[in-house]
């Protein structure tokens, strides 16, 4: 199968080489196509306002834009007989409506799907195991016929494993207790920054408690028409890891 591989955290990326690595190993052709720095948090942004320009890095393309910037000029350029744009993998989840819908990765995996690519996005925890999202992105990758009718799957992988796959219905609404925080920069301007800890305790059947509670890899369809169910693909990437409980 011909991949576009793409993501938000740019050509550094650390997961970027063993996923293009574990992809060739299993008899894919890989064409890599990234924004040339990070762009984490971008959404579904995209560049009106300047000419968009592509170059080589080594054997990667790299974009003066965003993420979906990087898909579109892919599929319309640089390879647009690709069969799949994989989006990722991510350097941190993206779980909750804030996440998924600002996120990126996920931006990147929606543009595909718009332009009418079977699209996946996947993303994993930080500490999570190399070799371990290596054969999760080849499980999914071996599910791709279950992508049809979807805009993207986002597929999330947790750091410690509890051993489920879990098809998520709903996004939690806040996942994180975020706050205002202020202060004053060495010129005596004021700044201020956006953070907070993660909220304890999500309602069940969102995926939000399938990931941090179930500790599971959390599957999450997205249409036009929103989340959908995506029970196919679920259960598909569940029989392919081995996995006896699979929650589809």
């Amino acid at each position: 199968m011909k991949i576009v591989v793409t993501n938000d955290d740019g050509p550094h990326s650390p997961w970027l080489g063993p996923l293009v690595e574990a992809l060739e190993e299993a008899g894919h052709e890989v064409v890599v196509v990234v924004p040339e720095r990070p762009r984490s948090a971008a959404g579904l942004a995209r560049t009106y306002h300047k000419p968009l320009r592509v170059r080589r890095l080594g054997r990667y393309y790299v974009v003066n834009g965003f993420p979906a910037d990087a898909v579109f000029l892919a599929l319309n350029l640089v390879s647009p007989d690709a069969e799949l744009v994989l989006s990722g993998v991510n350097v941190g989840e993206n779980i909750g409506v804030e996440a998924t819908y600002g996120s990126g990765t996920v931006g990147a995996a929606i543009q595909g799907g718009v332009l009418g690519a079977r699209s996946l996005a996947l993303s994993m925890e930080a500490g999570g195991e190399v070799g371990f999202m290596r054969r999760v992105v080849v499980a999914a990758v071996e599910t791709a016929a279950f992508l049809d009718g979807f805009l993207t799957v986002s597929v999330n992988i947790p750091a410690r494993w509890g051993g489920g796959v879990y098809c998520a219905r709903r996004l939690a609404k806040a996942v994180y207790r975020e706050r205002l925080y202020e202060g004053v920069d060495p010129r005596g301007d004021k700044y201020y920054w956006r953070w907070g800890p993660r909220t304890e305790g999500f309602e069940p059947g969102t995926d939000a408690y399938y990931f941090y509670v179930e500790r599971g890899i959390t599957v999450l369809g997205l249409s036009e028409a929103g989340v959908v169910p995506v029970e196919g693909f679920g259960r598909g990437l569940g029989t392919r890891l081995g996995v006896k409980q699979i929650n589809c």
